[in-house]
C-alpha cells in the first residue's frame, strides 16, 4: 500500500468520512460484481415457443427446453450460453443430431454447447 496514503489518513482529524468513502466504494464493487453473473434466462416463453419447434420434428415426443444465459460485460443484454433439451426421444441418436443441429443453427450457437437428454418416463 502507498505509504502516502497512510501518512495522509494519520494525519486527517476526520477519519470518519474516509471510512464512508471506503465503505461506498466496497458496496459499489460488491454491487458491481453481483450482475456479472451468469443466470437462467427467464423467458419461458421463448423456451415454450423453442420446446414446440422441437416437438415437431420426427421422433421427439414430449419435449422441455431450458436455455441458459450470460451477460456480456457486466450489461444487461444476455447471449445464450447453453440449451438443454429433454424429450421422450432422445434415446435416438438421430433424434439427438436433428435436435442439436436445428438448434445451432437457429439459436447460433455451437452444437458443444447444446445437450440433448432422454426424459423420465
Amino acid at each position: 500500500m502507498d505509504k502516502g496514503f497512510i501518512k495522509y489518513i494519520k494525519e486527517k482529524k476526520d477519519i470518519t468520512k474516509i471510512a464512508i468513502v471506503i465503505a461506498l466504494g466496497l458496496v459499489l464493487i460488491f454491487i458491481g460484481g453481483r450482475r456479472e453473473k451468469e443466470e437462467v434466462r427467464d423467458d419461458t416463453e421463448f423456451e415454450d415457443r423453442l420446446a414446440a419447434a422441437c416437438r415437431e420434428v420426427e421422433g421427439v415426443g414430449a419435449c422441455e427446453v431450458f436455455v441458459y444465459c450470460g451477460t456480456e460485460n457486466g450489461q444487461d443484454k444476455a447471449d445464450i450460453e447453453s440449451v438443454i433439451v429433454i424429450c421422450e426421444g432422445a434415446d435416438s441418436a438421430e433424434v439427438r443430431l436433428k435436435l442439436t443441429e436445428m438448434l445451432s443453427s437457429f439459436l447460433g450457437i455451437g452444437t458443444n454447447r447444446i445437450r440433448v437428454e432422454k426424459k423420465t418416463d
